[in-house]
């Protein structure tokens, strides 16, 4: 059976998970040369997929909406 994370857990996380894309958008934005701006960019890409599925979790285990 997979772990449930608490309220308080989603919300850390969901935060945490923002201010990451926050970072990775800067490093995208400044990056020096295109493979550094492809690694930000593919980074970006999975951190999308990462807060849709743990969305999806939040509203099936509390009926929690993160935005």
């Amino acid at each position: 059976m997979p772990a449930r994370l608490i309220v308080g857990e989603y919300n850390v996380l969901w935060e945490a998970l923002k201010h990451y894309e926050q970072h990775l958008l800067g490093v995208a934005a400044n990056a020096a040369d295109k493979d550094a701006q492809l690694d930000a960019d593919d980074r970006l890409l999975k951190l999308d997929s990462i807060r849709t599925v743990m969305q999806i979790a939040a509203k099936e285990d509390w009926d929690l909406d993160l935005r």
